[in-house]
C-alpha cells in the first residue's frame, strides 16, 4: 500500500494539552510533505478554529471540519457543505431544552448559544473562538446547521447522552463524542469517514491511499474506512481496537512517530 494522503485529528492527537502542535510533529508533517504525500486535518472543529493550525503546517490543502459536514480549503475553497435538515435541528433543540441540556450551534462558521455559561467559557478557551449569546433566538437558527454540540461535565454522561440521542434520533441525526464531555450531532451521513471519501474523491486518489490517526470515539469511522489507521496510546480501548497500529500520546508526539514509523518508513 502506497500512502498518499495523512489525514490527522487535531484535539488530543496533533495537539498537546496546551493546544499547541509540536516542533517534532511539525518537522515530521513538513518531511512527509516533500516526499510528496498529502497531510491534511479531519476535526470536530469549526473551520476558522482549525484553520490556523492548517496555516501553522504551511498548507492550503482541503481540511475536513464539523466532524465531515464543511470541507474547506484555507484559501477558502468550498469542497463539500452537509447540514442537518431544519425540522430535525428544531426537534434536537427542542429535545435538549426538554432534557435541560446545555447545547451550542453553529451557521455560517459562527457560535452560537441561549446563554453564556461555565461550559461556554471552557469551550471558548479551548478554541480560542468568541460566539454569541443570543437566547431564545438560538431556537431560530435551524439552516444550515453542520453540527451541533452538548456539553456535559463526565464521561459517564456523555455516554448517556449520546446513547439517548442515537435511539431518539436514529436514521435522522446521529451523535458521537469527540472529547469526554462533548456529544457532537450531526446528519446521519456525515462523519469523518465520509468527509475523507468526499476529499479522496476531489483529490483523484482512493481510500485504500488514507492513513488516519485519531484518538476518540468521533474518529472512529475515518480510522475503519481509511487504507492504513493508527490510533493515540491515550485512546480508550474500544478506540484502539478499531486502528491497526497504537502509537505514543498526544505528548510524546504519537503523531510524528506514525509518520516516520508507517509513512517514511524511517528510524526514530
Amino acid at each position: 500500500m502506497s500512502i498518499k494522503l495523512f489525514a490527522t485529528d487535531l484535539d488530543g492527537t496533533l495537539l498537546n494539552k496546551n493546544g499547541e502542535i509540536s516542533p517534532a510533529n511539525k518537522q515530521a508533517i513538513k518531511e512527509m510533505a516533500k516526499e510528496g504525500i498529502i497531510p491534511t486535518i479531519a476535526t470536530g472543529r469549526m473551520y476558522e478554529a482549525s484553520r490556523r493550525f492548517a496555516e501553522q503546517l504551511e498548507l492550503d490543502v482541503p481540511i475536513i471540519t464539523y466532524n465531515g459536514a464543511l470541507i474547506k480549503s484555507v484559501s477558502g475553497k468550498v469542497y463539500f457543505e452537509g447540514f442537518l435538515p431544519p425540522k430535525i435541528v428544531s426537534e434536537i433543540y427542542d429535545y435538549c431544552k426538554e432534557m435541560k441540556y446545555y447545547f451550542q450551534t453553529y451557521q455560517d462558521d459562527k457560535l452560537y448559544y441561549e446563554a453564556y455559561t461555565d461550559k461556554t467559557k471552557g469551550y471558548e478557551e479551548g478554541i480560542n473562538i468568541k460566539g454569541y449569546a443570543i437566547g431564545e433566538k438560538v431556537y431560530k437558527l435551524v439552516d444550515r446547521i453542520p453540527k451541533i454540540l452538548v456539553i456535559t461535565t463526565s464521561n459517564e454522561e456523555s455516554d448517556e447522552v449520546a446513547r439517548l440521542f442515537n435511539e431518539k434520533f436514529s436514521g435522522q441525526a446521529h451523535a458521537a463524542k469527540s472529547q469526554f464531555n462533548y456529544v457532537e450531532i450531526m446528519a446521519p451521513n456525515i462523519s469523518k469517514a465520509s468527509g475523507l471519501h468526499h476529499l479522496v474523491e476531489k483529490l483523484g486518489l482512493g481510500i485504500d491511499e488514507v492513513m488516519a490517526i485519531g484518538d476518540a470515539n468521533n474518529d472512529v469511522p475515518m480510522l475503519k474506512v481509511a487504507g492504513f489507521s493508527a490510533v493515540m496510546g491515550s485512546a480508550k480501548d474500544d478506540v484502539k481496537a478499531c486502528g491497526d497500529v497504537v502509537v505514543g500520546d498526544c505528548e510524546h508526539d504519537g503523531v510524528a512517530e506514525a509518520i516516520y514509523k508507517y509513512v517514511l518508513k524511517k528510524d526514530i
